[in-house]
């Protein structure tokens, strides 16, 4: 499975717009063609007027297949003729699933707000973190925050990243996951091994777009 990552940054106030015009014309269209999507979300908290949406595909044939149909689908070069005056900025990178990740999103109930977190390692050190975090960071990060929405790296684009995702009611449900976590003994014992490894490390909370209903 790989997963294409949009990200895209919208002029400032137009976001209610952008998704008034998306969910009438836009969001219809793009399912029939490339399914429904992982995730659909804006930012909340970090860079404001940013959208961030994933798409699963088999392959990245499949990914080339899907997206071919759509763009030749005259209601989508219509969509896209109205929709392009909202962007600043339009990036995308293609991702895989992390070894320790089954493919699914994880989701087992809708989430308030998801926590988007990406993570670059020095240059040949990425298979170091994923074992490091597989054995010892991931059992402790699923006994404390649970609800891993996905874990990826990086394939196409920048290149030693890994992009995580942990969902949750609200943000005093995050504050209380988290703090459990950082009191955690054996959590500070593997941050002293894998944050070395770690050159950058970034996040933002994400809420769901009001068109987007995750499963439940």
């Amino acid at each position: 499975m790989i997963v294409d990552i949009r990200t895209y940054t919208l002029h400032p106030g137009s976001l209610g717009a952008f998704f008034k015009l998306y969910e009438t014309e836009g969001f219809s269209i793009q399912t029939r063609h490339l399914g429904q999507p992982l995730g659909y979300y804006f930012v909340d908290i970090g860079p404001q007027n940013r959208i961030v949406h994933f798409w699963g595909y088999a392959d990245i044939a499949e990914r080339a297949a899907k997206r071919a149909a759509m763009e030749a689908d005259p209601g989508w070069t219509s969509y896209r003729g109205k929709s392009a005056a909202f962007f600043q900025r339009q990036e995308n990178k293609i991702l895989r699933n992390a070894p320790f990740h089954p493919g699914k999103t994880g989701r087992t109930a809708p989430f308030g707000v998801v926590d988007y977190r990406t993570y670059t390692t020095h240059p040949g050190k990425l298979g170091a973190m994923l074992s490091l975090y597989e054995t010892e960071g991931l059992p402790l990060q699923m006994k404390h925050l649970g609800n891993n929405v996905g874990w990826y790296m990086s394939d196409i684009g920048p290149q030693n990243e890994v992009v995580h995702m942990w969902g949750y009611a609200d943000l005093q449900d995050r504050t209380q996951r988290r703090n459990a976590m950082q009191a955690d003994p054996a959590w500070g014992a593997y941050l002293g091994k894998g944050t070395g490894l770690l050159l950058n490390m970034e996040n933002a909370i994400l809420r769901p777009a009001p068109f987007w209903k995750p499963a439940g």
